[in-house]
């Protein structure tokens, strides 16, 4: 006969509770969630699709979000306190800037039960255009765009912690 030690019998009870507390929360079959949530997909494609612009030109960064079912992002005019909007930057350096602000689609607007109040956001998918500006002095050859984009996913019942995302896309600079 193996004798237990209380101690033992409360680990394996607590650690019983644990697994069925996981359990509970995990649809059935779902495999094993791998890293921190990620709902929101950004893309980054160029106008014109050859990435292709003359040094002092311009060109159009096509930024978009493929967001999964349930899930939403703010609209970037949302002016309300409480949720983050999209926010769109390219990152500081000497080829690109931009050449105006980012335009938007035109949001879904309704009450947000989580903020207690009305909310501009997109479900499903959402396509942002920002006019970049290649420097003059630009030298001819490839050269990578990187674009941050600041955002905040909310499912209905939960809001994930603000985050960013960094996309990129190589351009070549003609002359």
């Amino acid at each position: 006969m193996i004798m237990r030690s209380p101690a033992s019998a409360a680990y394996r009870l607590a650690a019983v509770l644990l697994a069925a507390a996981g359990a509970a929360f995990s649809p059935a079959g779902a495999p094993a969630q791998q890293g921190p949530l990620q709902p929101i997909k950004w893309l980054l494609a160029m106008e014109p699709a050859s990435g292709q612009a003359a040094a002092g030109g311009t060109l159009t960064a096509v930024v978009s979000a493929k967001i999964d079912e349930g899930w939403h992002v703010y609209a970037p005019d949302e002016a309300n306190v409480g949720p983050r909007p999209v926010e769109i930057t390219i990152v500081k350096n000497p080829v690109f800037a931009a050449a105006g602000k980012f335009v938007a689609p035109e949001p879904e607007r309704e009450m947000d039960q989580a903020f207690g109040q009305i909310t501009a956001s997109y479900a499903d998918a959402a396509t942002f255009r920002l006019p970049v500006a290649v420097a003059a002095d630009a030298a001819a050859g490839p050269h990578v765009l990187e674009i941050d984009v600041s955002f905040q996913a909310c499912d209905g019942n939960i809001c994930l912690p603000p985050k960013a995302a960094r996309v990129k896309a190589t351009i070549t600079v003609t002359r």
